[in-house]
């Protein structure tokens, strides 16, 4: 028998209120509300945006919260029905072929992803846990910031993203335009030597909302400088009137301890993957 179920379109003019779905039971949701008001922000900055797509099932978003958000080759999925019945009829429906990597994925939603890759019998480039830490934005507005004497902050710049880009271990093909449009279009911070000007640690806001692809440059490093630039990521995105979150690497203690010392609280875990490509020889370019 054929399905009857659909993708459908979610249009721009309806983002607003697919975001204020995720304001009940707060902060239950915040990672959906964070993440459409991302896309809402970015498409206020270029309605010409090209490869974004907010789908949906059959319509029925405003029943049960679902969504799948494609970002060139990034997918953000997410749902408020407990069955995940809805996401993963879904995800099935959408177009693999390009391979996409899967972000910011919940752990709650990561079983209907998973039966999607084994039943399209998709291979997975790599599959990999972080942690999620959580601050309420009173206590990042409380958050003291100090700058360290002769460096100072500043956002950061398209020539900066392709520094971060070089040194960043999570590199890929997209990876530099996906770095520029953050840092033009996010909240971002750079930490920057006065008598030098040498760019030496950042921190980005990503899509979905949480702080990412922080680093500092190897010459600097255990100085602190990686707690500087997150703390004032957290203060900028606080300013917005926004709640707080970062995503570590589940292997990355340094980093896991530092977003505890400054006041984060474990929240749960996510997932990060990348399904390769079906179609021969496809690549998303910079």
């Amino acid at each position: 028998m054929a399905t009857t179920d659909r993708l459908c379109i979610i249009p721009p003019n309806e983002w607003n209120a697919l975001r204020d779905l995720y304001r009940e039971s707060w902060p239950e949701h915040h990672v959906a509300h964070a993440t459409i008001d991302n896309y809402i922000r970015w498409y206020e900055k270029d309605p010409t945006i090209k490869n974004l797509t907010i789908y949906c099932l059959n319509g029925t978003w405003r029943e049960d919260g679902t969504y799948l958000v494609v970002d060139r080759y990034q997918l953000f999925a997410y749902s408020k029905e407990p069955s995940n019945r809805v996401l993963e009829k879904a995800l099935h429906l959408l177009d693999w072929s390009k391979g996409l990597k899967v972000s910011s994925l919940l752990a709650r939603h990561r079983k209907p992803v998973i039966d999607v890759i084994a039943a399209k019998n998709l291979q997975k480039e790599y599959d990999s846990e972080t942690y999620l830490y959580y601050m309420p934005k009173a206590d990042c507005d409380a958050l003291q910031l100090s700058v360290p004497e002769g460096f100072e902050l500043k956002a950061l710049r398209a020539e900066d993203a392709v520094k971060a880009n070089e040194l960043w271990p999570n590199r890929h093909q997209g990876s530099l335009f996906f770095l520029q449009r953050l840092a033009a279009w996010n909240a971002n911070v750079g930490l920057y030597e006065c008598a030098s000007g040498k760019l030496v640690a950042w921190c980005f806001r990503l899509q979905a909302g949480p702080l990412g692809a922080l680093q500092v440059d190897a010459e600097y490093l255990r100085r602190g400088f990686g707690t500087v630039v997150a703390i004032a990521t957290a203060k900028q995105i606080a300013a917005l009137g926004h709640d707080c979150f970062a995503l570590v690497n589940a292997a990355n203690v340094p980093s896991k301890k530092m977003f505890e010392r400054i006041g984060f609280k474990h929240d749960g875990e996510a997932y990060w993957l990348r399904t390769i490509p079906t179609v021969p020889n496809f690549e998303w370019e910079d």
